[in-house]
């Protein structure tokens, strides 16, 4: 086998698998489907509260084993419909602050460190180091939460902040999959914006009963009036925020995709990013797309324009709708005078207060503080907990742990500036990482679900990045073969 054929067959060229495993990981993910349903359908969804995450993990292990695609796809939906599910649990089966179908995806995504445990060796590597900064910066902020904090408010935040490093870092380290888990994320993406941006659409016309109840049980004025056509649309997630930046980095994803039905799933996600009225998002989206035509070709930078321009006509005809002008108008009109918009005063006031409370506090006060210390009521109109990752950051590590996990970043940049000639996805990765960090003094960007978006195209723009390079010496060394060969 020469050298060319050996790093195909390592990038994951490889032969079909059995029609006994395809058998096994079809039947594992219709029982993913269908147990939910059947919950739902006999108004027993209650029972997700504890069936859910279980099956999540099981279902998950079993992918994990036999088909690492299919468990990065499985992944990707849980993020996008856990919400919906507890959701579903409350509606049925009563409301409860702390409810457990939560922690599916956590769960599902934690699982893959058991692989990694096998290759610790490995993680010693320079081009590791990414990730150990960040989780050697995460672990000193768990030490602090455990000294001065509620344990069990620790171990969520923990969950949050290291969920989405080690899933990443499961992804680099199985870089030889690139082409599978790029065709599971992308598929987990077309189908995930359609069937949320469609549920988020008829969420905005038609509140359904479920999401009105969490809605009056939580109890946050960032979703707006608790009625049909007055709220901030979050479909199956648990807050138009999240929700938002999730459809801009499809939108983002979807841009560089082929085939009719990412046409109709990009209009439904963009109607839905819009309904969600959150500027964060669209500023994010506006970010990438910026980043796509500088990276694209000729052909696909007119076809972006013209997918921009027919997105700005459709918005044009959709204010015209009573429900939707005043609303949408209203969030836009705030970009032309900022001074004038609460939200944006109390960003500035709530960083400055903040400021001033880490400079008292270099050492930082661990992992879960900004829900122990710093938690806002639900309408309140001043910063929240998560409503910015310089202030999370800062607070969950300190200086230091801030400084350590910001030269992960750094080096993780820097090793993604290398460029990767025809990959689409590779470039819509970076535009999606571009939207995302110019949202950061707006949203917090590394933890939880949104974590979990950065950690996972950043490491599948890594991935590519070194398959690129592995690629260019094993063509020198077949090169420097075939000179000897010949002078020989």
């Amino acid at each position: 086998m020469t050298a060319t054929q050996q790093l195909r067959a390592k990038a994951g060229e490889q032969t079909a698998p059995p029609a006994q495993f395809k058998k096994q990981t079809t039947a594992a993910l219709l029982v993913m489907i269908l147990v939910p349903a059947l919950c739902i359908a006999g108004n027993q969804a209650s029972l997700l509260r504890i069936v859910f995450p279980a099956l999540s993990l099981v279902v998950s292990g079993f992918l994990l084993w036999r088909s690492k695609p299919l468990y990065v796809g499985l992944v990707c939906w849980l993020w996008f419909v856990t919400p919906f599910l507890d959701r579903m649990a409350d509606y049925q089966g009563g409301w409860t602050l702390e409810n457990p179908v939560e922690l599916a995806p956590y769960f599902a995504a934690a699982i893959a460190g058991l692989t990694l445990l096998t290759r610790l060796r490995e993680l010693g590597s320079r081009k590791a180091l990414p990730f150990i900064c960040a989780l050697t910066a995460i672990l000193y902020g768990l030490i602090l939460g455990f000294v001065y904090l509620p344990i069990f408010n620790v171990l969520r935040a923990a969950l949050n902040w290291f969920v989405p490093v080690v899933f990443g870092l499961f992804i680099y380290k199985n870089k030889e999959l690139y082409p599978q888990f790029r065709r599971a994320i992308e598929r987990a993406f077309l189908f995930g914006v359609l069937v949320t941006g469609i549920y988020g659409i008829y969420q905005f016309f038609n509140l359904p009963a479920w999401d009105r109840m969490w809605m009056l049980n939580v109890q946050m004025n960032s979703f707006g009036a608790v009625e049909a056509m007055k709220i901030r649309v979050f479909s199956t997630m648990n807050a138009p925020a999240i929700f938002a930046a999730v459809m801009a980095c499809g939108l983002l994803l979807l841009s560089n995709l082929k085939g009719r039905l990412r046409l109709l799933s990009a209009a439904c996600g963009f109607l839905a990013l819009i309904l969600t009225l959150s500027r964060a998002s669209w500023i994010s989206l506006a970010v990438g797309c910026v980043y796509l035509m500088f990276r694209m070709g000729m052909r696909e930078r007119l076809r972006l324009a013209s997918a921009a321009f027919v997105c700005a006509l459709f918005l044009v005809g959709l204010a015209q709708l009573p429900p939707i002008k005043e609303m949408v108008w209203q969030r836009v009109d705030t970009f032309s005078d900022p001074n004038q918009d609460v939200s944006f005063s109390a960003r500035v006031q709530g960083h400055e207060k903040a400021f001033r409370e880490i400079a008292q506090q270099p050492f930082g006060e661990g992992l879960g503080s900004t829900d122990t210390l710093h938690n806002t009521e639900g309408d309140d109109d001043i910063i929240g907990p998560h409503d910015s990752t310089l202030l999370e950051i800062l607070y969950s590590l300190g200086w230091m742990g801030s400084m350590i996990y910001a030269v992960g970043l750094v080096l993780l940049a820097m090793r993604l500036m290398n460029t990767v000639r025809g990959d689409p996805f590779v470039t819509s990765s970076k535009a999606i990482l571009a939207g995302l960090f110019a949202q950061c003094l707006l949203n917090s960007i590394l933890l939880g679900i949104l974590g979990f978006m950065v950690w996972t195209f950043a490491s599948m723009s890594l991935a590519r990045v070194e398959l690129a390079e592995e690629a260019a010496r094993a063509q020198e060394l077949e090169g420097y073969q075939t000179n000897d060969r010949v002078a020989a």
